[in-house]
């Protein structure tokens, strides 16, 4: 499963739902490895939903108090940035900040940078595996995206910009030459001016 990255960012976002308190040790930044059976080939955004259930002698264990872990929420947000094997470093480092690293042969470590909370938990049900965010979740979380610097290019504003490129088409088709040819020059110097307004 690849990520679906575009020239001006991605047009998607994944999620992947994760028992309490891993995703709380994941935001305080205690866990930069989420440990899974499998790998994908999905790097970018990765949304992360705490399930409904705790795993509450985890919770324990690594120093959190089980009532207080938010479930059934999108609590925030990292970039995976590489999927690996799991290796016996990668168990101790966990084991060093509290963040439960049992060693197990045969697995992957989901490398995680950048965690970022949301101020307010998004509350939604779950999915097994790795999930694309629904548009209105994708919308919710930009801010948090932007400040990742990672730009998100849903459907909605994709048709938008379908829609103004046809209403451009339109107009351009009413105009003489003498217009199209100022219209064009104009375009041209605004974009010299806004070079951002070049890509994409």
């Amino acid at each position: 499963m690849k990520s679906s990255k575009g020239k001006a960012g991605y047009t998607e976002i994944r999620a992947l739902t994760i028992r309490q308190p891993f995703p709380e040790l994941i935001l305080r930044r205690r866990k930069p490895y989420e440990i899974r059976s499998w790998r994908t080939n999905y790097r970018g955004p990765l949304l992360i939903h705490s399930a409904a259930k705790i795993e509450t002698d985890c919770a324990r264990e690594s120093g959190l108090k089980p009532e207080t872990l938010m479930t059934s929420a999108f609590v925030g947000v990292a970039v995976l940035s590489d999927v690996r094997p799991y290796t016996r470093a990668d168990s101790n480092l966990l084991n060093q900040k509290r963040a439960i690293g049992g060693w197990s042969p045969g697995q992957f470590s989901w490398v995680l940078k950048k965690p970022l909370r949301f101020a307010r938990p998004i509350k939604a049900t779950g999915k097994l595996g790795l999930f694309t965010v629904p548009s209105p979740v994708a919308r919710l979380v930009r801010p948090y995206l932007r400040k990742l610097k990672i730009q998100i290019n849903d459907a909605d504003s994709q048709s938008a910009a379908r829609n103004r490129s046809q209403v451009a088409r339109r107009a351009n088709a009413s105009r003489t030459p003498a217009e199209r040819s100022r219209a064009a020059r104009k375009a041209w110097a605004t974009r010299r001016r806004n070079p951002s307004e070049r890509r994409g």
